[in-house]
């Protein structure tokens, strides 16, 4: 008998990428369902669900350290996931759950898929907390995905849009990853389902070579047509100092993929990923 799928938080970049891969699966948004409502979780009827994938999240660095948004950040992103938990443990589903890099320091480099969580900002700490609770879930998976790029807003579409407008921005040169797109990510999550991978956390990223946001910059110019030498470099102190309310950011990003080959699962390079991202992009004038 075929699994059925939900996925949550449908409407952003990775719940987008869930829905091609998944296209049998209820798909509900924020607005449909929201996670860190309990009452509404509890009132939901998971009994025609086996898996629940939970793409919901509040993305919003700078914002989190705001008194408007803090307390939003966490309920998003650390009672929800709690609220699907207790559901998943209790009617023993399976639950995916995507987390991100933000929640070390950033302080080494090539994280390990079970370093331990040392987050320097509020979305950090909550996406660090709503890690935890997961992992309390007998079936489990937790993706650690980073510098994602989808259906929505990303800094290569961004730049892009730079670009077009001849505006030549400043981006810092010391925050080093790897872009991960949201169809990769979702592929991954296909494979592990489909092959029943171990369960557990696993760092899921494209492959390919790890490069500071100003150098991914500089590719999505010259993939565009432009000179990349328009993108200036900056260090991330420069860059923060005439922007109050900047939130500090892990300065590494990129992750060790070595537990995800091991499952089999052999993870793209982003490069020319990237390169027809870029060129089915519109032209912003």
């Amino acid at each position: 008998m075929s699994k059925k799928y939900i996925i949550l938080g449908a409407g952003g970049q990775l719940g987008k990428a869930l829905c091609a891969i998944f296209p049998d699966a209820k798909a509900l948004t924020h607005k449909e369902l929201d996670i860190s409502d309990e009452a509404q979780v509890n009132a939901f009827d998971w009994s025609k669900y086996d898996v629940i994938l939970n793409a919901a999240a509040l993305v919003n660095s700078d914002g989190s350290e705001t008194s408007e948004l803090r307390a939003k950040t966490w309920l998003a992103n650390a009672y929800g996931p709690r609220n699907l938990a207790k559901i998943a443990i209790e009617k023993n589903k399976t639950i995916v759950h995507y987390s991100s890099d933000y929640v070390w320091d950033g302080r080494k480099k090539n994280h390990k898929d079970d370093e331990i969580v040392a987050p320097l900002l509020v979305y950090g700490q909550s996406k660090a907390a709503g890690d935890l609770v997961v992992s309390l879930v007998p079936k489990h998976y937790i993706m650690r995905v980073s510098w994602v790029v989808g259906d929505g807003h990303n800094i290569p579409k961004t730049m892009k849009k730079l670009a077009d407008m001849r505006i030549n921005p400043k981006v810092v040169d010391d925050q080093f990853g790897r872009l991960t797109f949201a169809s990769e990510i979702a592929r991954a999550t296909k494979y592990f389902l489909d092959n029943k991978v171990a369960y557990g956390s696993y760092n899921v990223t494209n492959d390919g070579p790890v490069k500071s946001w100003y150098e991914i910059a500089a590719d999505v110019f010259e993939y565009a047509g432009y000179d990349r030498n328009r993108v200036h470099p900056v260090s991330t102190e420069e860059y923060a100092a005439d922007k109050p309310g900047f939130a500090p950011r892990p300065l590494n990003s990129d992750m060790d993929l070595v537990k995800l080959r091991q499952t089999g699962f052999m993870p793209v390079d982003y490069t020319d990923m990237l390169k027809e991202y870029v060129r089915h992009l519109p032209l912003d004038e």
